[in-house]
């Protein structure tokens, strides 16, 4: 619908990106409300799974690396939104935005000392996704 509208796909990025921000920061409410722990890595790391798959929907194929209290180390092999898209015949390109906005805002919210970064994308052409959710130094 959005490409119908507007015929700029960095404008239909940023826009996505704005959606999926808000989506982020709906997750600090599910994971209260599931009674989600959020006090360090591992834990942010688990309530992010549930809430994302209660959002995203199944699919999610991910393996915990490494993980501490202060870190996890993570690998996603499958992602319902970037399959959703593929399924759709939807471009990939700005997908990543659209998840490091919802990510980044979720973990703000259960516990803003955390953050998360990726260093493989799937929708950028990597055979994985692999993340670190970390406590800020």
């Amino acid at each position: 619908m959005l490409r119908k509208a507007f015929d700029n796909d960095e404008i239909i990025d940023e826009i996505e990106r704005c959606i999926w921000a808000e989506g982020g920061r709906a997750v600090r409410d599910i994971a209260i409300a599931l009674g989600l722990p959020s006090g360090n890595a591992i834990e942010i790391n688990e309530a992010l799974g549930v809430v994302s798959a209660i959002i995203l929907g199944p699919g999610f194929d991910a393996e915990v690396i490494e993980a501490s209290e202060s870190r996890v180390n993570g690998r996603i092999t499958s992602c319902p939104m970037l399959n959703t898209h593929r399924e759709l015949g939807l471009p990939t390109a700005g997908t990543h935005l659209h998840c490091q906005a919802f990510c980044e805002n979720g973990i703000q919210g259960m516990n803003p000392r955390y953050a998360m970064g990726y260093t493989k994308r799937m929708c950028r052409g990597d055979d994985c996704c692999e993340y670190a959710v970390e406590l800020k130094r």
